[in-house]
């Protein structure tokens, strides 16, 4: 896999309590980025990767590629089904 670097955002997001709470982490965003359920490239050239977080919420994770790999821009936890109509 490509090498993963996380945004300033993203890294201060991983600390805040949702994340904490809901057990997101930088693995769990690997993951997500690795075995992607949906990819949403609408806003190209940002492109979201959603996966499974739970039984009830997904994981949103949008990027972009880099001159080396993956740049990590955020994330954010939705209610499973919200990006069902997207197209991997």
């Amino acid at each position: 896999m490509l090498e993963v670097k996380f945004s300033r955002h993203a890294i201060e997001k991983l600390g805040d309590t949702t994340s904490n709470k809901l057990g997101i982490t930088q693995e769990s965003i690997r993951i997500v980025l690795k075995n992607p359920e949906i990819i949403d490239n609408n806003d190209y050239p940002a492109l979201m990767a959603v996966g499974r977080l739970d039984e009830e919420l997904s994981l949103c994770v949008v990027y972009k590629f880099i001159e080396n790999g993956i740049k990590v821009i955020t994330f954010f936890p939705a209610k499973r089904g919200r990006y069902e109509s997207k197209i991997l």
